[in-house]
């Protein structure tokens, strides 16, 4: 064969093998997949929550060839529409999100969690007011040892939160570290609306109220009391959260007692909305998935 010949065929080769790889490379493809978890509230009533987005980027025969996870701070109406994206977290998701009731609008978080006890290190506060922002825009507490549960203070100028041994709140500037109340196997606190806070501690778990200078201590029977609660802002001698696996309400004026308001609740950490009318939730075993229940109407939605 001659060298012309030889010559001629490896350039068709060469050519044959570009044109395939331009073929490929044009029928490159990416799919998107979403998650919705971890929802909470703004003062103003939309729903807050971590949204995933994973990409995958696959050739003209189906073989991947790429691929990339992030995931961000978010927020949208209670309708689900106008998503607005605040900050990216991937690879440091927030956990247990609550926003400011009152002025400014801030989210807080715990993050750095031990993985050996389960302490959150930090809580960090971040300015997602629309507009030109003033105040403060982020903020960094630290706790050591480590923190089980956080809220806001109804005014919004401190944060109360719990240790396993102590539940204490400390001002968004972290001067004035405070001890309310001191109580074995503490696992949540929560405030936000009204002068009390409430707190779960104890097995079985036992809900207590306090007001925030240490006085006033009451503490529920086991049989009234709910798991993960939220104070109303309707009314906030009522607090709701989970109880034999229904979500309920109590009372905790004149004789507390639980009433069942959806049984088979399967949410993770329900959260009241500022209307006191709904809860927003993701369920425990879901790797997305962002729910209503409507107080009233006693129903279940799926938003996200």
């Amino acid at each position: 064969m001659s060298y012309k010949i030889r010559l001629g065929l490896f350039l068709g080769c060469l050519l044959l093998l570009v044109a395939v790889a331009g073929l490929i490379g044009c029928g490159i493809r990416t799919e998107n997949t979403s998650y919705f978890y971890s929802p909470g509230w703004t003062a103003g009533g939309n729903i807050i929550f971590i949204k995933g987005l994973q990409s995958v980027s696959k050739d003209i025969i189906g073989s991947q060839t790429g691929s990339s996870y992030t995931e961000s701070v978010t927020t949208m109406t209670a309708a689900g529409a106008g998503e607005t994206f605040w900050f990216d977290v991937t690879g440091a998701p927030p956990h247990a999100m609550s926003c400011a009731p009152t002025g400014t609008e801030y989210v807080a978080y715990m993050d750095q969690q031990d993985g050996a006890t389960g302490l959150f290190g930090k809580v960090i506060i971040r300015n997602i007011a629309a507009g030109t922002h003033s105040g403060l825009e982020k903020v960094e507490l630290s706790f050591s040892p480590g923190i089980k549960s956080f809220d806001w203070s109804s005014d919004a100028t401190r944060i109360v939160y719990c240790t396993t041994q102590e539940v204490r709140t400390i001002k968004l500037d972290s001067t004035g570290n405070t001890l309310v109340t001191a109580e074995s196997n503490l696992s949540f606190v929560t405030w936000k609306y009204g002068a009390r806070i409430a707190f779960v501690h104890g097995s079985p778990s036992i809900l207590s109220l306090i007001y925030a200078d240490g006085t006033g201590r009451l503490n529920l029977a086991a049989a009234a009391s709910v798991t993960k609660p939220q104070i109303s802002a309707g009314n906030t001698n009522e607090v709701l959260g989970i109880a034999g696996g229904s979500f309920c309400s109590v009372n905790v004026s004149g004789t507390p007692a639980t009433t069942e308001v959806f049984a088979g609740f399967g949410g993770d950490l329900p959260r009241l909305n500022p209307a006191a009318d709904t809860v927003t939730y993701s369920k425990a075993g879901e790797s997305s998935g962002i729910y209503l229940l409507n107080l009233s109407a006693k129903t279940e939605s799926k938003l996200k």
